[in-house]
């Protein structure tokens, strides 16, 4: 491909901006052309139309003339005397007539302001008139009687019984007709034609001499439409025109087509004209704008750019003091001058800058040469070697010892695939680990940077010790825990999950402090860990809760290790802050089935299930897991549900058992029995829902309920005259809370009972509870 210089791409430029001009001139000629050619085809529809509009008037005219005739008593009563006079005064006003004249229904003239006596039985518009029975118009015709070319508009009339009386003809003049329409000054060029319903030609402008000719072929399509149409056709003289038809109503009684022909080219001529002289103008312009172009290039663009070319073939020869100085201030080459000589500047600032950035960083920096010689070392570099005067030197003779270092197969590789390389590396003759990475530089050779990352080592352990290990204890926390596990199931080594809980841990806090936990804690993990050989790890999930994960350990062992663990915690007392505490813990295994092996996350919902049965049986033993736990810890949650539902809806009653005294048999008062109606089982025992109930946030508003609702029967006893002590059991939470004296109070004093009217009833966990919070409730 040809190379272009300058000067022929800025006359190129030149000329691809010349052509959308060019485009737009094209354009605007094409526009103007088209709607020259809609305006011409605008002014024939526009005469067509007032042409058709003058003959509808006409016609109009003409039945509104003949209507009126029809009504005068000489037409209605047959005086043709009288008819005959008015109907020439008539016609001597109406010049554009030519007779007017009253025919019997057989066709006879008898009144007219020509001679009477003329027939027109055999006139088709006579005809037409008498079939149709109203208003009608003829075609072309010469009159009779007066020899004249005209147009006849024909109207029945019907005597005073209905019968048809006569028929009132009337002739338009045509030769006045055209004589008016030429009045209009037709455009240059327009020629104008109507046609009367029997498709001859009635009117012809300019020059005339084809009245009474048949319509053409060409133009019976247009007769026949049902709106304007355009059409370039060839005209009455063969000419080529453009052709403007105003068809005929099809229901008009004046059924004219009018044609204006006009020649588009003739019309066209002015717009043409001025597209022609558009075009040599913008020749003009543009052979100017060329040559405009090449002088502005020379003087103010090939000079410049020149100079620039100069400068920088002198900068690629090695003259870095070569400088363009100024250029045409003011324009943009004396821009791209100052900006050239400032980069020159800036480069070797920016070197200079380089030089200090590699001085000061903390890397040592070091630029090797694709045979492996040192070209550059900082000061860094230097500081952390014995000889100074290592430039020029091969650098595996410089450091020999990094040979059989990890960083040697990183530096050939990074020379030989030239791509960056990073590696870290322990140098036990520098006292470290060192991150170095490896640039390949333009030279072929090779940049390294280097850093002591030592502490940076150090540090991110210390962060994986406490990701991963619990701070207190030193064991494994949950998360490492968890990863451990599932490693150990997917290499089919884990063999059982152990969950421990101490039992009484919650009272160390809160009697002696969080301090005392912590150090009770480490002596629990200590203990728990000895239990242990290779055989598993000891991991804290957090609080006082322990798991164990046993590897390729059988059941029998594993229950062993579950006993043994439990008997270190609860064998040898507690010294906690100089006070002995002896712990009490419980234990929930789960056993992987190697069939079937479980999730991680279900071991452990499993181990939860086992714990909570060994709790819930006393705490202080080993439970291991079983379905059945599961059914029952499935079976215990959907009761807490209704029994949660059942406290929200009221589904629970009291029923009274009666209380006599032995001595005479008397009545003396009633126990309120609990009861639960369940929706779907019936009313229910409190053997079947009172622990749960007992255990849940609800026993308290229950048991608010009861009090209240025993009161309330027991007044109701009362005020019949029956003095009956009503006694009530009460929930263990009631007494806990601290709110039971107030409750009771509340109730007897809404319903203004005695104190001896109400008996609590506890049961004997509640009697022998040892917290402070019981105690002071029960002593209230």
């Amino acid at each position: 491909m040809t190379r272009m210089n300058i000067m022929q791409r800025l006359l190129l430029i030149v000329l691809l901006a010349c052509i959308p001009i060019g485009i737009l001139q094209a354009v605007s000629v094409r526009d103007e052309h088209r709607e020259g050619s809609e305006e011409v085809s605008q002014i024939a529809v526009g005469i067509a139309q007032r042409a058709a509009a003058e003959q509808s008037r006409i016609a109009e005219g003409a039945r509104h003339l003949l209507t009126a005739l029809s009504q005068l008593p000489s037409v209605r009563e047959r005086d043709e005397a009288s008819c005959s006079l008015i109907m020439r005064r008539l016609l001597s006003q109406f010049d554009i007539y030519t007779v007017i004249g009253v025919a019997a229904p057989s066709g006879h003239i008898w009144c007219s302001s020509a001679a009477s006596g003329g027939e027109l039985a055999d006139r088709p518009y006579f005809q037409r008139a008498i079939k149709s029975g109203k208003f009608t118009t003829g075609g072309y015709v010469v009159g009779r009687a007066t020899r004249r070319s005209t147009l006849n508009f024909s109207l029945p009339f019907r005597d005073s019984s209905g019968r048809l009386a006569g028929v009132i003809i009337t002739g338009l003049d045509l030769d006045r007709l055209a004589t008016d329409l030429g009045r209009a000054n037709l455009p240059p060029g327009t020629s104008l034609a109507i046609f009367g319903p029997d498709k001859r030609l009635l009117v012809d402008l300019p020059d005339g001499g084809h009245e009474g000719s048949a319509l053409p072929a060409r133009f019976e399509s247009a007769f026949g439409a049902s709106a304007p149409t355009l059409a370039d056709t060839a005209w009455l003289d063969g000419s080529d025109r453009l052709v403007a038809f105003i068809p005929p109503a099809a229901d008009s009684d004046m059924p004219f087509l009018v044609a204006v022909g006009m020649d588009r080219q003739e019309s066209l001529a002015k717009v043409e004209a001025g597209a022609r002289h558009a075009s040599i103008v913008l020749l003009g312009v543009l052979v100017g704008a060329l040559l405009l172009a090449w002088w502005f290039a020379v003087r103010y663009v090939r000079r410049p750019v020149q100079r620039l070319t100069r400068t920088v073939r002198a900068w690629r020869e090695g003259d870095s003091t070569a400088r363009v100085g100024p250029l045409d201030p003011g324009s943009e080459f004396h821009d791209l001058a100052r900006a050239f000589d400032a980069m020159a500047d800036a480069v070797e600032e920016r070197q200079r800058r380089l030089r200090d950035a590699l001085e000061s960083t903390t890397d040592a920096v070091v630029a090797l040469s694709p045979d492996w010689e040192i070209t550059y070392l900082n000061q860094r570099s230097l500081a952390r070697i014995s000889d100074p005067d290592v430039i020029g030197k091969n650098i595996w003779g410089v450091f020999p010892g990094i040979r059989a270092l990890p960083l040697a197969t990183a530096l050939k590789t990074a020379m030989a695939e030239r791509h960056q390389v990073s590696v870290t590396f322990q140098h036990d003759a520098l006292g470290g680990h060192f991150e170095t990475t490896a640039f390949p530089s333009n030279d072929g050779g090779l940049i390294l940077f280097s850093r002591d990352v030592s502490e940076q080592l150090r540090a991110q352990g210390e962060l994986r010790q406490l990701a991963h290990f619990d701070p207190l204890t030193g064991l494994p926390n949950r998360t490492h825990a968890m990863e451990i596990a599932r490693q150990k199931s997917g290499e089919g080594r884990l063999s059982a999950m152990l969950l421990l809980d101490l039992d009484s841990f919650k009272h160390v806090n809160d009697s002696l402090g969080h301090p005392a936990g912590d150090e009770m804690l480490r002596e629990v993990a200590r203990r728990l860990a000895s239990c242990l050989g290779n055989e598993g790890i000891v991991a804290r999930l957090g609080g006082d809760e322990f798991v164990v994960l046993l590897f390729n350990v059988p059941e029998s062992r594993s229950l062993e290790i579950g006993e043994q663990m439990l008997g270190v915690l609860e064998g040898e007392p507690f010294i906690v802050r100089g006070r002995v505490h002896r712990a009490t813990s419980s234990c929930g295994i789960v056993f992987v089935d190697p069939q079937r092996p479980a999730g991680v996350e279900e071991l452990m919902a499993n181990a939860d299930i086992a714990l909570y049965r060994a709790k819930a049986a006393g705490g202080g033993t080993c439970r291991a897991y079983s379905v059945a736990d599961r059914d029952a810890y499935e079976a215990r949650r959907r009761l807490e549900e209704e029994v949660a539902l059942a406290a929200a809806e009221g589904q629970f009653e009291l029923y009274y058992q009666a209380q006599v005294r032995l001595e005479d048999g008397a009545l003396v008062g009633a126990e309120a029995l609990l009861r639960w109606r369940h929706p779907e089982r019936g009313v229910l025992l409190p053997s079947a829902f009172i622990d749960v109930l007992d255990s849940s946030r609800h026993a308290g508003p229950v048991g608010t309920w009861i009090i209240n609702e025993a009161c309330r029967q027991a007044a109701i006893w009362w005020r019949a005259g029956r003095r009956l002590r009503v006694s009530v059991n009460i929930f263990t939470q009631q007494v806990r809370s601290g709110d039971l004296p107030g409750v009771v109070k509340h109730a007897l004093t809404r319903y203004n009972l005695p104190p001896d009217a109400l008996e609590l009833e506890l049961t004997e966990n509640i009697a022998l509870a040892a917290e402070a919070g019981v105690k002071g409730t029960l002593q209230t």
